[in-house]
């Protein structure tokens, strides 16, 4: 998302994208120019509380008035970063997922504030999966979670599918944060997997959970939801419904429906 905006007085003018807007709520987040007496801003609007400060940088004196600034939003899961004159400026992880998928331009103060050149261009969703690396494990993501996936248009992707040079940590960590959702499969007692979902758990990121049907889950599990699933020919659809359900149950809540 992008726009060029001026600000006739940075002291008392703000003016910035929004994103997320979930119209059930009305709560947002807003990334730009201005506020907080500060001259990069990025803040939430909480329904109830008004608006909270996320992250700032500069002082507002570094604004010109009526200079026009090109200023650049990319959301991935819960990762933003804000980019003013083609330099990133805020690169935020967000304190949890957008709850709506409007976005739209926020302005305040006297003015005047101008707007030229929105534009905004999004991106499949991304559903992140956290699973051993071994059979069925691989079959199951292969032949029934990859492909529900890509039929409601979710980009799905496993840490051995980026092939970078690097810390395989920091794609898993990359994945988690930018993800709009987690597909965890449980069955095994896996430490990473387990690591992986609490960290999941612990931004507030939306996660599914899948496990072998009769297994034994771990108490801190036990109380969450869980897709229970047969490793047999009959299993498969009933999987996949289930998996279908669950996703498109998350696409229209980030729609604020």
């Amino acid at each position: 998302m992008s726009a060029r905006i001026r600000l006739g007085n940075p002291d008392e003018n703000a003016g910035r994208l929004l994103l997320g807007y979930n119209t059930a709520t009305g709560g947002y987040y807003s990334a730009g120019l201005g506020g907080y007496g500060r001259a990069y801003v990025i803040d939430e609007h909480v329904p109830g509380l008004g608006w909270q400060a996320v992250k700032h940088e500069g002082q507002v004196s570094q604004l010109q008035a009526s200079a026009a600034y090109e200023v650049e939003v990319d959301v991935r899961g819960q990762r933003l970063c804000l980019a003013v004159n083609g330099i990133e400026l805020i690169d935020r992880h967000l304190p949890h997922p957008l709850e709506g998928d409007q976005a739209g331009l926020f302005a305040w103060g006297p003015g005047p504030i101008t707007f030229e050149n929105f534009g905004w261009s999004g991106e499949r969703p991304r559903a992140f999966v956290v699973m051993q690396f071994t059979e069925p494990f691989d079959s199951l993501y292969a032949e029934v979670i990859r492909p529900v996936c890509e039929e409601l248009r979710f980009a799905a992707y496993r840490a051995d599918d980026v092939f970078r040079p690097g810390l395989i940590l920091q794609d898993i960590i990359a994945g988690l944060v930018e993800s709009d959702v987690i597909i965890a499969e449980i069955t095994p007692t896996n430490a990473n997997v387990f690591y992986e979902l609490g960290y999941a758990h612990a931004r507030n990121t939306p996660t599914i959970l899948l496990a072998r049907r009769n297994g034994t889950l771990p108490f801190d599990i036990s109380g969450h939801r869980v897709i229970f699933y047969d490793d047999s020919i009959r299993g498969k659809p009933e999987v996949e419904v289930a998996l279908r359900r669950h996703l498109s149950s998350i696409l229209g809540g980030s729609s604020g429906g």
